[in-house]
């Protein structure tokens, strides 16, 4: 009896749990092909991002009871992080800092979603 009442508590505890989901994303709508550099928390990554593709810069998950309470991660990067565009013959003259330039898709209730995109096109290369 006392195992099935663990049990029972254990089924009720886990089915309140909720997640959510976060993920940044990159899209390269140019026809440039071109090397992103990425520094985040001492971390530092560096993507080739071909025409017409995208990269993930962060994909994760978190639990808890009430996501839709917490607030939302900001879509722009951080003071403390770096993203460097790399491309041979032309500069890049996006701000991955001003929120604005970045695109957010929040969606769900008990398991939410937020996708943040920064575009880039062939307007921010000169």
């Amino acid at each position: 009896m006392r195992l099935r009442l663990l049990a029972i508590a254990f089924l009720l505890l886990t089915s309140c749990e909720s997640t959510h989901t976060y993920r940044k994303i990159i899209r390269n709508d140019s026809s440039f092909s071109f090397s992103l550099r990425y520094i985040n928390s001492g971390m530092d990554s560096i993507f080739n991002i071909e025409a017409n593709s995208y990269v993930y810069l962060d994909n994760f998950s978190k639990l808890g009871n009430h996501p839709c309470k917490l607030p939302t991660s900001p879509c722009s990067i951080t003071e403390n992080d770096s993203l460097i565009v790399l491309i041979q013959g032309y500069n890049f003259n996006g701000d991955f800092r001003n929120e604005y330039n970045w695109i957010e898709d929040f969606s769900g209730n008990k398991h939410t979603i937020q996708v943040c995109t920064y575009e880039i096109t062939n307007d921010n290369f000169e």
